[in-house]
């Protein structure tokens, strides 16, 4: 199978949202992550690979259980792939999952309370952002954590703050998937400011 011509949307989505996720400031340095699913597989960015500079030979083809199907021979996939492919297995809307580390987001999300949503798109939108407990980056306990999150939520939660850790959202396109990254990270920031004005 060739897969790149197989899954081109997927792959035109992961590379053009990648770059827009960094120039939005959701992410810096090699941080976050980013999957698609295609079919039974799924293709994910590659471990050490900034989302800014994201190529085809930056992405990994893996089947559903995490066995790589074909990637250049340097690359690992991403450390946080269990999470990833563990939400695709209990929702089965989701067709994309971002991960990102956007500062206010992650402020918020060591501050032990539940993020206000003040504007009226954010709970439009939003309507309620669940907070994922801290685990170790890569670890089988962070991915627990993930998925006991997502398993206990509605088809219409989709945005996630993971604590010290940035952001998880989910969805049927990477446009929206962007969308509520973007909105999550303003609500934050928000957020924070209003706490800052109003202690």
């Amino acid at each position: 199978m060739n897969w790149k011509e197989s899954y081109s949307d997927q792959i035109e989505n992961l590379i053009s949202y990648s770059k827009l996720i960094y120039q939005r400031g959701l992410v810096s340095a090699a941080g976050g992550n980013i999957s698609a699913r295609c079919g039974r597989h799924v293709l994910i960015t590659g471990s050490n690979i900034p989302l800014r500079a994201v190529t085809p030979e930056g992405l990994m083809l893996c089947d559903e259980n995490g066995t790589v199907l074909d990637a250049p021979p340097h690359l690992r996939p991403s450390k946080e792939s269990a999470f990833h492919l563990g939400i695709y297995r209990i929702r089965p809307s989701a067709q994309y999952v971002l991960h990102a580390h956007p500062v206010f987001s992650t402020i918020w999300s060591m501050q032990n309370q539940e993020l206000p949503l003040y504007t009226e798109s954010a709970k439009l939108k939003l309507v309620h952002v669940p907070l994922i407990p801290d685990g170790q980056p890569g670890s089988a306990d962070l991915a627990e954590k993930v998925l006991t999150a997502v398993s206990h939520t509605s088809e219409d939660t989709t945005a996630f703050l993971m604590e010290a850790h940035g952001v998880l959202i989910l969805g049927e396109t990477m446009e929206n998937c962007f969308h509520q990254a973007e909105l999550l990270e303003d609500s934050a920031k928000i957020a924070v400011f209003q706490k800052l004005l109003h202690p």
